[in-house]
């Protein structure tokens, strides 16, 4: 695992089809990272899909090996089981005060399958 305390990370951040690159930097607290997301989120102008959606409102989770680990957001970035380039995985709270369960779909994979023509 790299040492990203001395970096400033990049990571993969996953929900479902949807990927975002973002870099942080070793020192931000998730909840930091959370916002960073969050207007990454808006950004997208993908019909309002994500108009609600707040740093109280979404989680982020690691896989470590077949269990998902949730980041904590007074833990700065350095702290957290995370390597430079890794995938995490948010999720978004529910109307009903629910969460999502975090989902490792390999998307990629199908990728092979597919024949460009």
């Amino acid at each position: 695992m790299l040492d990203i305390a001395a970096t400033t990370p990049y990571f993969r951040f996953k929900r479902g089809k949807l990927t975002l690159l973002l870099e942080t930097c070793a020192k931000d607290k998730i909840s930091a990272v959370k916002q960073m997301l969050v207007h990454a989120l808006l950004a997208q102008g993908d019909d309002d899909a994500f108009a609600d959606v707040s740093v109280d409102t979404i989680r982020l989770y690691v896989q470590q090996q077949e269990q998902f680990c949730q980041l904590e957001n007074n833990s700065k970035v350095s702290q957290c089981p995370v390597a430079d380039g890794e995938t995490i995985y948010f999720v978004l709270q529910r109307d009903n005060g629910t969460w999502e369960a975090p989902h490792a779909a390999d998307y990629d994979a199908d990728a092979q399958d597919m024949e460009i023509v």
